[in-house]
């Protein structure tokens, strides 16, 4: 098994485990796609595990969509409210169907660490940051598998790529480079390395 893979899954259960030792039934569920407006992270890792399971529909909203991404993320990298601004957009993930995740079961981690029990409209982007609306402990759990993640990445390729999920995704659609300085150049010359938002190779 795909090693990102097996951390889906470690997590799945993991998240499973702790709601029902702590009696919880997180509010979220499907059609209730707010979360999915959100600015998220992915590593280069995670995302060539996501692409073996991306429909050609899937594959060719991304490379549509990619270059309007990189567009927002080449103006916004160094702007402190992206998120907010970004969030407010409601630009909805690619991979977003009818309201739907359309690649549910192999979502990044990310994702599947956002968890509400609270009132589903806190989470649109009217409602603003609302103090203890997102559970902590599932987005701690979700964090460390990351950094589980990034640990492999660095061991495979000598060092780690993170951005936007739809930008990182087109860019590995459309062929990413193995090396790092060109993997940095490539991103320098698009516009969306380093700053407070853009890609970040470490």
């Amino acid at each position: 098994m795909n090693p990102v893979e097996a951390h889906w899954q470690g997590l799945e259960a993991d998240l499973a485990d702790y709601l029902t030792k702590k009696g919880i039934t997180p509010s979220c569920r499907a059609g209730c796609s707010a979360c999915c407006w959100g600015l998220v992270t992915l590593s280069r890792l995670e995302g060539e595990a996501l692409l073996p399971h991306l429909s050609q529909a899937q594959r060719s909203r991304l490379l549509e969509e990619g270059p309007k991404r990189l567009a927002l993320l080449r103006e916004g990298k160094d702007d402190p409210r992206f998120p907010s601004r970004y969030f407010l957009s409601r630009t909805p993930c690619p991979l977003l169907e009818e309201g739907l995740c359309g690649v549910y079961p192999w979502r990044p981690l990310a994702c599947r660490g956002l968890l509400t029990q609270g009132d589903p409209r806190f989470c649109q982007p009217e409602a603003g940051r609302q103090q203890g609306h997102f559970l902590p402990a599932p987005w701690r759990m979700a964090r460390l598998r990351l950094e589980a993640v990034w640990e492999e990445e660095k061991r495979r390729y000598g060092f780690l790529v993170l951005g936007e999920l739809a930008t990182l995704l087109y860019l590995l659609l459309s062929g990413f480079p193995q090396e790092r300085e060109e993997a940095e150049a490539l991103l320098k010359e698009l516009g969306i390395l380093g700053g407070r938002w853009g890609f970040q190779v470490t």
